[in-house]
């Protein structure tokens, strides 16, 4: 499958869980087209380097990133464009194999299962957490005053 074909599909769904999450109209589009990016990352970073653990935190990452950059840009919570972004990510055949995997009484494959999950989880939130804080202390350097951080320099 092509990137381009998978770029629209990512589109396509991210429109449809930003319509679930009521996100408003303005931001419809730019939050889907942050959702067919971050898929995009997710695709190459896999492709190259095979591990989906990493390809799941660059995505969140960038995906964060753009939407912090938007929210800012458009006056718009970052919710707003992370969550239908970041719904592309989310390790739901995972759980629901899990969840299988327990029931039928497939411990080992149950557990091995739950770690996976746990991990690309992990890797979403951390991607995020990174991104924010990153974003929150970047607009806080900007606005501190020269006299705060220019403690060497004092006037005798």
């Amino acid at each position: 499958m092509s990137y381009l074909i998978q770029f629209i599909a990512a589109i396509m769904s991210t429109v449809g869980f930003a319509l679930v999450f009521a996100v408003p109209l303005k931001t419809l589009l730019v939050s889907a087209v942050n959702g067919g990016f971050g898929w995009i990352v997710f695709k190459y970073v896999i492709d190259t380097t095979g591990s989906k653990y990493i390809a799941v935190f660059l995505s969140a990452l960038s995906i964060t990133f753009v939407s912090e950059m938007l929210a800012r840009r458009l006056r718009y919570p970052a919710s707003v464009f992370i969550i239908p972004g970041i719904i592309n990510l989310v390790p739901g055949e995972g759980i629901y194999n899990t969840m299988g995997f327990f029931v039928n009484n497939q411990s080992e494959l149950a557990i091995e299962s739950f770690y996976s999950t746990i991990v690309v989880a992990g890797s979403i939130s951390f991607g995020i957490l990174l991104a924010s804080s990153f974003s929150t202390s970047l607009k806080t350097f900007r606005t501190r005053t020269v006299n705060r951080t220019n403690y060497l320099r004092r006037k005798k």
